[in-house]
């Protein structure tokens, strides 16, 4: 039987049958409607939703999570929900394993079908210009059978390396992730963990949301300190962030899967980890500290103090996301590479639009190479 697919403009059309039907489907914590809700309800004056729900006899089976962002260059633009400042990882379709090849098809179909050259007079909500996925995984199995299904009928697609994540395989016990560790490595550890002992530094866990209320605002401060004593500015300058992270960290909360650390020296919060976690994995999202103490280390505690917990409490996978900070190799994280998806429309203006983005962004790596080698 040929699957429908509605497009879904507003929050108001998705029933509450619908939404637990998505956390069903939701593969990583950044995928349920906790994250995308909440970044959703920040950031909705910038973007039309645009989440495509995929049905098999009126029964919900899959949605694509996206949203459309009008650009300049790629005009009508699908992306996913969570994009932008959010940076979020892991995002993918919503959909049963069972389902994927099915849904994938549909997906592709109405992709084609609906942008074909030949069709001048489309409804408006079926316009589309470019699909721009980024934070999907390299081995995402849903994302690449979209992709191989939007191939077969004829759609451009263009795949490339995105920025990678980083991950540790925790083994079962603390001792044996400790004896993972460089020589160095474990002196670092053995250090934490005599500050921690002897209360040196003391590390609080958000339990409840009067607590999250009292730590939030210190949890901002410390980032930003951080990411100012870097050089660089912070997520929160943007208001909508913060309005969007507390949202979402507050509702994960209550799911069981926000984990707020805070760490503090003589009564003083110095560092901070917010993160969220599922059965399997803790997921490091965020962090701050205080400049003033980095002769004390308070980072590397929390570090610490967090793969620990991950480990004793039967997790298997401690996920430091994107980015290649140094210091996730020193804690042996392994790189997980990620993709970038772009797909651009059959119809003619959407081709020229994708020629002309194509040409500068062309341009723009010859400058970057030009720059790196003058510089060598």
């Amino acid at each position: 039987m040929r699957l429908s697919i509605e497009v879904l403009r507003s929050v108001e059309e998705i029933p509450e049958q619908d939404i637990l039907r998505w956390n069903e489907l939701a593969r990583n914590p950044f995928q349920r409607w906790e994250w995308l809700g909440s970044w959703w309800s920040s950031y909705q004056e910038e973007y039309l939703l645009h989440i495509l729900s995929v049905k098999r006899n009126n029964e919900t089976i899959a949605f694509a999570p996206w949203c459309m962002d009008k650009r300049l260059l790629t005009g009508r633009t699908l992306q996913f929900l969570g994009s932008g400042k959010a940076c979020t990882d892991h995002l993918s379709l919503l959909v049963d394993p069972t389902d994927t090849q099915v849904v994938c098809d549909a997906l592709a179909r109405w992709a084609a079908e609906g942008n074909a050259a030949n069709q001048a007079d489309l409804p408006r909500q079926l316009v589309w210009d470019a699909i721009e996925l980024i934070g999907v995984d390299k081995t995402d199995e849903p994302i690449n059978c979209l992709v191989n299904s939007m191939r077969k009928l004829g759609l451009a697609v263009i795949q490339t390396e995105g920025v990678s994540c980083y991950a540790i395989d925790l083994p079962p016990s603390w001792d044996e992730y400790v004896t993972m560790r460089s020589k160095s490595g474990r002196r670092e550890i053995r250090q934490a963990q005599q500050c921690i002992d002897n209360g040196t530094i003391v590390l609080h866990s958000i339990r409840d949301r009067q607590e999250l209320e009292t730590f939030w605002d210190q949890f901002v401060v410390l980032h930003q300190r951080r990411r100012q004593a870097a050089g660089t500015s912070g997520c929160f300058d943007d208001p909508r962030f913060g309005v969007f992270l507390r949202r979402a960290a507050t509702r994960l909360l209550d799911a069981g899967m926000l984990e707020l650390v805070v760490a503090s020296i003589d009564g003083v919060a110095v560092a901070t980890q917010l993160a969220v976690a599922d059965d399997d994995c803790w997921y490091f999202y965020q962090s701050g500290m205080d400049p003033d103490y980095t002769d004390r280390r308070p980072g590397l505690n929390v570090l610490c103090h967090t793969i620990r917990k991950t480990i004793e409490s039967g997790r298997r996978r401690y996920d430091m996301l994107r980015g290649d900070e140094p210091y996730k190799l020193r804690w042996r994280a392994e790189l997980q590479p990620t993709q970038e998806i772009r797909v651009c429309s059959p119809r003619r203006s959407a081709k020229v639009r994708n020629l002309t983005y194509n040409a500068l962004v062309t341009v723009k790596n010859l400058v970057t190479t030009s720059d790196g080698l003058w510089g060598s």
